[in-house]
């Protein structure tokens, strides 16, 4: 799979029994369906919301208007929709309508995590 920012090769990340794929260059990840949810309350969990340091990043895109808000899926190359994460977050991912995987930027796990916890904490 291809990253849908710097089109070079996602390396395979495990992280809470999930295999995510992580650009190197620009640190996104890419989470298949159902995966998002298990690393974001893992990384709550252990109380390591900064760590991996290849997964999190402080730099996330909390607006819309991002010149890329769409972007092509790395599985399966449909184009991605952006969304509020949680519907009122102000985290604005991209999502596959095709395979229902989520792309995250840079810094988009940390504030999906950041989120969740001050939500419920656990």
């Amino acid at each position: 799979m291809k990253c849908p920012v710097c089109n070079i090769e996602l390396t395979p990340t495990r992280y809470a029994d999930q295999a995510l794929d992580v650009c190197s260059t620009c640190r996104g990840v890419w989470c298949d369906d159902g995966e998002l949810g298990a690393v974001a309350k893992a990384l709550i969990k252990t109380g390591k919301v900064s760590e991996p340091a290849s997964l999190v990043s402080r730099s996330p895109r909390l607006h819309e208007d991002d010149d890329n808000r769409e972007k092509p899926c790395p599985r399966c190359g449909e184009t991605t929709q952006s969304f509020n994460f949680a519907y009122d977050s102000n985290i604005f991912l991209n999502r596959c309508s095709a395979c229902n995987g989520i792309w995250l930027d840079s810094g988009e796990l940390l504030s999906v995590v950041s989120f969740i916890k001050k939500q419920s904490p656990l």
